[in-house]
């Protein structure tokens, strides 16, 4: 007869099986993912960027 598996076994088991899951990646993955963050941009920069603003007091853009 087959017995069931204690608390204590199922939680090891779990830890071991993510252990393992954070310790076997290839190395081309770990690179891919290691990718460089986005530039940090300040907002009121952004939208002046984005909608023309600043510049000429008319807030003509330059051509």
């Amino acid at each position: 007869m087959k017995r069931n598996r204690m608390e204590h076994e199922k939680k090891i088991d779990t830890a071991n099986h993510y252990d393992c899951l954070e310790t076997d990646v290839r190395e081309d993955a770990r690179k891919n993912f290691n990718r460089q963050p986005y530039k940090s941009v300040d907002v009121a920069q952004y939208i002046a960027k984005k909608f023309g603003i600043g510049g000429d007091a008319d807030g003509q853009k330059d051509s």
